[in-house]
C-alpha cells in the first residue's frame, strides 16, 4: 500500500509545477518549444496522436520508427541515423524522450545509459506508452522484461508484473485531478480498444493519476526520477478505440497535455481556450493537406494554380504569428487570428474546386 504522508506532498509538488513555482520546465530556449523525441510504433496511419503534436506550436517532434512498424535490421538503421550521436546531444536536443511500445534491443546501450542520466541529472522528461507487459516477447513487441533488465528500469514511476494483466476494462477512473486526466468525459471514454494491458504498481511517492475501473489496478502513473519527469501510460495511441479518437472532445488536450507534463511546463489553465486554439492548428494542418495535395493533382495536367498558392502563403503569415502569440501565451490574440484564418479556407477552397472544374 502507498503511504499516503509521502503521496501528499508529491501532489502538492506537481501542483506546484503546474502553477509555474517550482520550475519553468525543458523547453528550447530559442523557440520556446518542448522538444520531443519518440522512438517506437509511429504509423501514421493510425494514429491521431502524433498528428496532434506535429500540429501544436508548442511541441517540435522528431520520429524514430521502431517495433512493428519497421522490423529490427530497418529499426536499427532509422536509430543509426538519427538517434543523437552523444548524451550532450540527447541532453541540449531535447526535452522529453517517449519510447512507445519497441524492444531494447534495437538501441545501443550506451543509449539506455544516456536516457537514464539526461531525465536524471538533466531533467529530460520520460513518457512510457504501452511499454508495460503483454504477451509477445519478439521484435513486434515491446518485451517488457528485457526493459526491466536495463538501467532505465529505476526511471520507471512503476514496477511492472510480468505474466498479467488488468481485468477487462476499456475505462479508467480518476484518482488525482490533475491536468492529465482532468478532463470532461474522461472517466466517460473508453481509452482502449484492447481493454487489457500489463499489471503496474505504483512506486513509493509516484503518483496515481487513474486507475482501471473494474479491478482499480493503477493504470496512468506519474514521478520525479531526479531532475525529472517520467510518466507510464498503459495504452499505446494506436490502442485508443477510433471513436474515442473523434467523438471524445478533449482527446486532444489528453494527448499534448502529457508533453507538456512531462516537460514540467505549466498546462494554460484556460481549457476552453486552449482547447480551442488546439483544435484549430490541427485543422488548419488538415485542411491544407487536402488543398495542397488537390493543387498537386490539377498541376499535373498544366492548370495555373498560382492565385490559390499565393493566398496560402499570406494565411500562412497569419498562422506564423498566431503560432507566436501561442508560444508567448497570449491566447486570445492567437485565437483570433487563427479564426480568420480558417475562415480563410472557405475561400481557397472554393478558389480551389474552380480550378479543377476548368
Amino acid at each position: 500500500m502507498r503511504s499516503e504522508s509521502k503521496l501528499v506532498p508529491l501532489v502538492f509538488l506537481f501542483a506546484l509545477i503546474f502553477c509555474g513555482s517550482v520550475v519553468h520546465g525543458r523547453a528550447d530556449p530559442a523557440t520556446n518549444r518542448i522538444r520531443l523525441l519518440m522512438i517506437g510504433e509511429t504509423k501514421a496511419e493510425h494514429q491521431a496522436a502524433t498528428s496532434y503534436m506535429f500540429a501544436d506550436p508548442k511541441v517540435d517532434l522528431t520520429l524514430i520508427p521502431a517495433g512493428d512498424i519497421a522490423n529490427p535490421r530497418t529499426s536499427e538503421r532509422f536509430v543509426r541515423i538519427y538517434m543523437p550521436r552523444t548524451k550532450e546531444k540527447m541532453v541540449d536536443g531535447f526535452d522529453v524522450l517517449e519510447l512507445f511500445d519497441f524492444v531494447p534491443y534495437i538501441l545501443e546501450n550506451q543509449h539506455i545509459v544516456w536516457m537514464r542520466d539526461a531525465v536524471r541529472d538533466h531533467g529530460l522528461g520520460l513518457a512510457l506508452t504501452e511499454m508495460g507487459w503483454y504477451d509477445v516477447s519478439d521484435w513486434t513487441g515491446n518485451d517488457a522484461a528485457a526493459w526491466m533488465a536495463t538501467v532505465l528500469y529505476d526511471a520507471y514511476p512503476v514496477d511492472m508484473v510480468i505474466g498479467v494483466q488488468n481485468e477487462d476494462t476499456p475505462f479508467m477512473d480518476i484518482s488525482e485531478e490533475t491536468p492529465l486526466v482532468d478532463l470532461p468525459g474522461f472517466e466517460k471514454t473508453q481509452l482502449t480498444g484492447v481493454t487489457h494491458h500489463g499489471i503496474e504498481i505504483a512506486r513509493e511517492g509516484s503518483v496515481v493519476h487513474a486507475v482501471w475501473r473494474v479491478g482499480g489496478e493503477d493504470a496512468i502513473v506519474s514521478s520525479k526520477y531526479g531532475e525529472g519527469a517520467t510518466l507510464m501510460i498503459p495504452m499505446g495511441w494506436d490502442n485508443v478505440p477510433r471513436d474515442t479518437v473523434l467523438n471524445w472532445f478533449y482527446y486532444v488536450d489528453f494527448v499534448l497535455n502529457h508533453v507538456y507534463f512531462v516537460a514540467q511546463v505549466k498546462v494554460p489553465e484556460d481549457l476552453e481556450v486552449i482547447h480551442s486554439l488546439r483544435s484549430a492548428f490541427v485543422r488548419y494542418q488538415d485542411e491544407k493537406g487536402i488543398i495542397t495535395g488537390l493543387l498537386e493533382f490539377v498541376d499535373k495536367f498544366g492548370a495555373n494554380t498560382k492565385v490559390v498558392e499565393d493566398m496560402i502563403l499570406e494565411i500562412e503569415r497569419d498562422k506564423e504569428e498566431a503560432e507566436y502569440l501561442y508560444l508567448t501565451d497570449d491566447y486570445a490574440r492567437s485565437w483570433e487570428i487563427m479564426e480568420g484564418v480558417l475562415g480563410e479556407f472557405k475561400t481557397i477552397s472554393k478558389e480551389a474546386v474552380k480550378i479543377r472544374e476548368r
